[in-house]
């Protein structure tokens, strides 16, 4: 009976994330009275996420995002894009698309496009040289991809980290996505200078320029030449730290995390007025709300009934690369229309489920599917970060156009190389 009522309730925040008749921040929390209230889990479970150590991690990594904007160093790094291009549109194009890559593995995403996004603007505002529509789209979806790289780059991973180690046990490491995600960035980078590029130019060639070519936050283009020396050195030093202490894992990265926030204040990178103000709630509500939905789902024992489903539709012998493949393919899909983490939930918890009883490692499922949601990009409703973009004035099939070959492309890379490095 539990497993129906389960099921119901997915059914039901699955809908409500779907049409987003309410937010999904409240959608996510919804979920979790329901489980509660159902009896299916506890109170203490059903809101466990509130205090889980990923959600820690997020906002821990947001307090750092925000400092580095805010201290000049961000800023410091983009703006010697602009003096290395010299007014050259492709030089400017590689460079802005790596730096903004970079900049992903441990910055926010949207941050980091909002960044790149001024500094293109004053490029294209000093040089005629460059049109907006032709660098704008290919510099956020580096973020993005850079954003894959790393288990703090993007949002999708830690949702999947969390689904994952509440079914599972199992978790991946900081860098573990730098494998495939390093071939995936360089998979972008000559798709976009050989083919999106020339694309682009043809797509939009006769197109008058957007009369307002980048309505960005005033607020955010001032705090690029924020920042003093001092903080810029404090910030620099704070940041090394913890990549150090990411990579040698001597405390958790979730305390690493928390550590660095607490030192971005003590040293007046940033104030504790700012963080509050800038910090994205709703990305901090909707996760800690999926890590209790994953907990209500995993309590029912729905896995078992899905399983069931699975077996009596394909039957006992399933190849694990035909599962991939159609896992990675669904996820990405579904993730072109919907929030990408919402495609996670939707997509993860079966596919884990159907794995454990095949006596398949989890770990290939968890990490192709995170890829796939992170990386789509052939619409603007994909996600926010492409979805910033609309301001260059590029219309709906330009996205179809410009991206859908790479999303191809991406999903043969995800589903060859991924096995290679997590074998199943």
């Amino acid at each position: 009976m539990s497993e129906t009522i389960a099921l119901v309730i997915l059914a039901i925040v699955i809908i409500l994330f779907l049409t987003n008749w309410i937010p999904s921040a409240v959608t996510a929390m919804l979920g979790c009275v329901l489980f509660a209230v159902t009896g299916i889990c506890s109170v203490a479970d059903a809101f466990s996420g509130l205090s889980n150590e990923i959600v820690i991690l997020v906002f821990g990594m947001l307090v750092v995002g925000d400092a580095l904007f805010s201290s000049g160093i961000a800023g410091v790094i983009g703006n010697q894009v602009l003096k290395i291009s010299r007014g050259n549109e492709t030089l400017l194009l590689l460079f802005a698309c790596i730096v903004s890559a970079i900049l992903s593995t441990f910055l926010s995403n949207v941050a980091v496009i909002v960044l790149m996004l001024a500094i293109l603007r004053s490029a294209v505002m000093t040089s005629p040289n460059i049109s907006l529509r032709n660098v704008c789209m290919p510099v956020s979806m580096g973020a993005m991809f850079g954003g894959a790289c790393t288990l703090v780059g993007s949002t999708p991973q830690l949702t999947m980290q969390s689904i994952l180690t509440e079914a599972t046990g199992l978790e991946f490491k900081m860098f573990d996505f730098m494998y495939v995600g390093a071939l995936l960035v360089i998979l972008f980078l000559v798709y976009i200078m050989f083919f999106g590029y020339p694309i682009g130019k043809r797509l939009w060639r006769e197109r008058e320029e957007a009369d307002s070519q980048l309505e960005l936050n005033l607020q955010a283009v001032e705090r690029l030449e924020s920042g003093n020396k001092k903080q810029r050195i404090s910030m620099t030093l704070i940041f090394i730290w913890m990549i150090i202490m990411f990579v040698t894992e001597l405390i958790p990265i979730a305390l690493t995390s928390a550590i660095a926030a607490i030192m971005c204040i003590v040293t007046r990178c940033t104030t504790q007025k700012q963080i509050i103000k800038n910090m994205d709630w709703p990305v901090i509500i909707r996760l800690a709300g999926c890590l209790g939905i994953a907990k209500g789902l995993t309590a029912s024992g729905c896995g078992d009934l899905i399983v069931k489903v699975f077996i009596n539709m394909f039957g006992e012998s399933v190849s694990p690369s035909v599962l991939l493949a159609c896992s990675t393919i669904l996820a990405m899909v579904i993730s072109n229309f919907i929030t990408n983490s919402t495609a996670i939930l939707i997509v993860l918890p079966p596919v884990l489920s159907i794995a454990a009883h095949f006596g398949f490692s989890p770990l290939p499922f968890a990490m192709s599917i995170s890829y796939a949601a992170s990386l789509t990009f052939a619409t603007p409703l994909a996600n926010a970060q492409i979805g910033l973009t609309l301001v260059a004035g590029y219309k709906f099939s330009d996205y179809v156009k410009y991206n859908l070959l790479l999303e191809i492309l991406v999903t043969l890379f995800i589903v060859l190389f991924t096995p290679i490095f997590f074998p199943f």
